[in-house]
């Protein structure tokens, strides 16, 4: 755990352990409250109660770790309240460039909680102002607001904007220019050249500054160090304006210019903590739980200890009296009570661990915003089934294909502004994100109305003549397709969607399916169990052994004829619903195929239970259907699932192992009777 620092502030009497869950916990709730405020600031900068918002939740972060002894990160959070307190008082205006910043300065706030939330010491602040002068006068022109040069190299910030640039795949260059040293004007030639750079690059560091002008004649030769995956062309492009020339790019290797040009006289050669920081969550300790829900827990503990205590006196008296028929009539009734009070607590205890969606929705506004922005493309999000609540520990698998799903919308679906009018579309682009409990299962769909899937292209890429149109699409989720011609940091290297199919269908248990029309737009649709601790299954016997089948996989339980049984070359099928479904004997799948189909019942009938996967059916012959239960799933070994034919594995109350067979597995198997 990391270490409260005691900075004139007595904690004695106090357990720092919970004081820092809790801190965390209030930090974690004003962090995302701030992320949401500043989404809808740059939505709407004149709004002067969000300006008001922001002011209190940077106050609340920088009071809270200010009380903890986390000086790095109580400066970070005073210097953006002081640049809320200037944009209060009028004497700083709201800019693309300076909310840029103040997002920056949000991102690493998140960074230090998640570093202090993984028992990690508080540092020094990744930069002290935030790299924003707020006595900048308004006037500066917009994108001009720069850092102030540091002649010893990159600054801390320059420094995280560089390890971002890194992380997404963006390129480093150097870009140098001079201007004619006739020009009367040299810093308005170079701002020229800087403002055209800016707005298909991002601009890390100049020399000579070219915020805060300096004497004129030193923007004769100008540097930039800039960021991005822009062809040499077009950067040249940027730059050729009159009397501009000299035009030098070269491209940069991101560890060595990290560490020579931040190099500081008399400082250490390894990186400091600063630059060990990369994207990462806060790990929590602990989990909010309505209060409700934990007063109807107790209570059921309250009557689980009744029983406990009423059992114990039976078998007290069982142990000293002969009456043993009214005995057993009273036991009984106690165990009909511990049933009842088991099942309500385990039903009380899954809503304990269920939350809204919105804590993982609440992220993809501002993935949207800087994606789209980074895509120069306009795009809107409108977010649906907010309210849907979801196993907690689905949420944290669920995150990384979701966002796979928005970024290939963004790259591959919604189309330029320019394609958008052309085809007779609006100029913004549209991704909808819902969430909606069906049944049992949790669905979400994200679309969008961009340009939808180019069948032909996937027919040409796959070399398939005869594949339908949903098998081509079904070629998505194969591991390596992709139909980009170029390899972005956002998409092209095809390890996108069948990361998707991958994480859903063997993580989560879930399923995907994508639907799409040329030209309208892609709807991905994501099938999700409710939890991932807890199946209501039905339990069956073949042979010796014992196997559940979740119950929302199965259509219906039925008797077979064995007249009915339609034979073929290609393996045994049966009519259900008139149709033909092909029919599974798990006594010879699961004994390698040695066994005898399992024997017909007294009228020559067989059980059999019809597993519908997503509008796949199979029937599946059993020689026993035993009961319906609610099972605790546990993980299984891959040595005893070689066919990958079961989810996992369970315990009955008799101590019978009990294996988790997979309906998606299951379907794809071969029909064998």
């Amino acid at each position: 755990m990391a270490e409260i620092k005691r900075t004139g502030l007595s904690l004695g009497g106090i357990d720092e352990k919970k004081l820092l869950r809790a801190f965390l916990e209030e930090a974690e709730e004003l962090l995302e409250k701030l992320n949401m405020s500043l989404l809808e600031l740059e939505r709407d900068r004149s709004n002067p109660e969000l300006v008001n918002e922001i002011f209190r939740l940077t106050h609340s972060i920088k009071s809270e770790s200010a009380l903890l002894g986390y000086n790095g990160l109580s400066k970070i959070a005073h210097s953006l309240e002081d640049v809320f307190e200037k944009v209060r008082n009028g004497t700083l205006e709201l800019n693309r460039p300076l909310m840029d910043k103040i997002f920056s300065g949000s991102d690493l706030i998140h960074e230090m909680v998640a570093r202090i939330s993984k028992g990690d010491a508080d540092i020094e602040p990744l930069f002290t102002d935030l790299e924003i002068d707020p006595e900048i006068d308004s006037d500066v022109p917009e994108g001009a607001r720069e850092e102030p040069e540091d002649p010893s190299g990159f600054k801390d910030f320059e420094r995280f904007q560089l390890q971002e640039a890194r992380d997404r795949g963006e390129q480093l260059c150097r870009l140098e220019f001079e201007v004619d040293p006739d020009a009367s004007m040299k810093y308005p030639r170079a701002y020229l050249v800087f403002r055209n750079l800016e707005k298909i690059v991002n601009v890390i560091k100049t020399d000579p500054d070219m915020v805060r002008p300096v004497e004129d004649n030193r923007y004769l030769r100008v540097t930039l160090f800039i960021t991005g995956n822009v062809e040499e062309r077009i950067l040249r492009k940027a730059c050729a304006l009159d009397l501009i020339s000299g035009v030098k790019i070269n491209i940069l290797e991101y560890d060595s210019a990290i560490g020579s040009e931040n190099h500081r006289p008399g400082a250490p050669d390894a990186p400091g903590p600063q630059a060990e920081i990369k994207k990462s969550r806060i790990e929590k300790s602990s989990v909010r739980v309505e209060t409700r829900k934990l007063n109807d827990l107790w209570q059921l503990v309250g009557d689980l200890i009744i029983s406990k205590a009423q059992v114990l006196l039976l078998c007290d008296r069982l142990q000293s009296e002969g009456h043993t028929e009214k005995l057993g009539t009273e036991l009984a009734h106690v165990a009909d009570s511990l049933e009842r009070i088991g099942n309500s607590m385990q039903q009380t205890l899954v809503e304990t661990r269920m939350v809204p969606i919105s804590v993982l929705f609440n992220k993809f506004p501002r993935l949207v915003r800087d994606l789209s922005r980074k895509l120069s493309k306009k795009v809107d999000l409108q977010i649906t089934g907010n309210e849907t609540e979801i196993d907690r520990s689905i949420i944290e698998i669920l995150s990384d294909p979701l966002t796979h799903i928005i970024r290939n919308a963004l790259d591959h679906g919604i189309e330029s502004t320019g394609e958008r009018l052309k085809a007779g579309k609006s100029e913004n682009g549209l991704i909808t994100i819902s969430a909606q409990q069906r049944g049992g299962s949790i669905v979400i769909e994200v679309t969008d109305d961009g340009r939808g899937l180019d069948i032909e292209k996937i027919r040409q890429k796959a070399a398939e003549r005869d594949l339908s149109e949903a098998e081509l699409i079904k070629l998505i989720f194969a591991p390596g397709f992709s139909t980009k011609d170029s390899v972005t940091d956002l998409s092209g290297r095809g390890v996108g969607m069948d990361v998707v199919a991958t994480r859903i269908k063997e993580d989560l248990k879930g399923d995907v399916v994508l639907k799409t029309e040329e030209g309208a737009g892609t709807v991905v649709t994501i099938f999700l169990p409710l939890t991932l601790t807890i199946l209501h299954s039905l339990v069956i016997r073949c042979g010796n052994h014992i196997y559940a089948i979740p119950v929302r996989d199965v259509d219906e339980t039925m008797k077979v004829a064995g007249s009915n049984i339609l034979r073929t070359r290609q393996g045994s099928f049966i009519t259900y619903d008139v149709e033909e479904i092909p029919l599974l004997n798990l006594l010879t799948i699961f004994s390698s195929g040695s066994a005898q189909a399992n024997e017909p019942g007294p009228n020559g009938e067989h059980n059999a239970v019809i597993v519908n996967q997503r509008g796949k059916k199979v029937c599946l012959l059993v020689d026993e259907l035993v009961d319906e239960e609610d099972i605790v799933i546990k993980p299984i070994a891959d040595l005893l699932n070689t066919d990958r034919l079961f989810s996992g594995v369970s315990v009955l109350g008799d101590g019978t192992i009990l294996y988790i067979l997979d309906p998606a597995a299951i379907v794809e198997l071969p029909p064998r009777g």
